[in-house]
């Protein structure tokens, strides 16, 4: 086939189409070009906010928010190159796609916004161990529009980012110390004072313990059954929940020691008429 031949089929319009092959291959090739533009122009500013040290997660959102504008703006080139007219259709079916939009992905939109929000405010960041939309465990990732964690049993939970950011957001490793908030009945027969001493003397005598914040031990209720002790250790954040295993167990194995007992809810049952058990029989 002489030279001539394949360009006059290239270029001659399709049956039924007013446009031709070659149009079609060069839309392909903007689609094509446009995506690795993308892609590279993406990974630029990804490593240029890196560098800026921006957060993590706002990186990773402006990232792929450029990534799909300059595909969303290869597309439309490429379309222009097929014949449509890119402006009229734009405006002509911005009304249509408006509606569509606002119903179809009002949802999605408001986590891309979440997403942006979270990524601006910074309320955690990558392993913070936090609790959120009644989920609890450690950040794992922030997309765009969702966030996911990891819970402490090893299971990965997805969150939408508007029911994150929609609800209140408890972090528990923002700060490098966390307060242990314990309490402890003992009975009513015991020695307050003594029992207040041997709580402080093992909560004093734990490795892990701060020594400042002073460690808090008072009396917070009288209950049913108990005088409930109000016990506050500091410690670093990373070191809490082994502390506080370890307290329970020492405390109570301490007043074990000292004959301080730990009380369980009791009830009397007052038996007004005794005939009544021979009918219970």
């Amino acid at each position: 086939m002489a030279y001539e031949e394949i360009i006059d089929l290239l270029t001659r319009n399709l049956p039924f189409l007013n446009i031709s092959l070659a149009d079609i291959f060069l839309a392909i090739i903007v689609i094509f070009v446009g995506y690795l533009v993308a892609i590279l122009v993406s990974k630029y500013i990804s490593k240029a906010m890196k560098k800026a040290n921006l957060s993590k997660i706002l990186v990773e959102f402006t990232s792929r928010v450029v990534r799909i504008l300059l595909i969303i703006f290869a597309i439309s080139i490429a379309v222009g190159f097929i014949g449509v007219d890119v402006g009229a259709a734009v405006i002509s079916l911005s009304v249509v796609a408006g509606f569509i939009f606002g119903f179809a992905f009002q949802e999605t939109l408001g986590n891309l916004a979440a997403g942006f929000m979270i990524a601006i405010t910074k309320p955690f960041k990558k392993n913070d161990f936090v609790e959120v939309s009644g989920h609890s465990g450690r950040i794992n990732n922030v997309g765009a529009s969702i966030t996911s964690l990891i819970t402490l049993d090893n299971k990965r939970i997805i969150i939408p980012n508007s029911k994150v950011w929609g609800e209140p957001i408890v972090n528990y490793t923002t700060f490098s110390t966390r307060m242990i908030d314990m309490k402890i009945g003992i009975s009513y027969n015991d020695d307050i004072g003594k029992a207040m001493k041997v709580a402080m003397g093992v909560v004093t005598k734990h490795k892990k313990v701060l020594k400042e914040p002073v460690p808090y031990i008072g009396v917070s209720d009288l209950g049913d059954s108990s005088v409930d002790l109000l016990i506050r250790p500091w410690v670093n954040t990373d070191d809490y929940w082994n502390t506080k295993w370890d307290l329970t167990k020492n405390i109570k194995e301490a007043y074990d020691k000292e004959g301080i007992s730990i009380p369980f809810p009791q009830r009397d049952l007052w038996i007004k008429n005794p005939n009544e058990m021979n009918i219970l029989k």
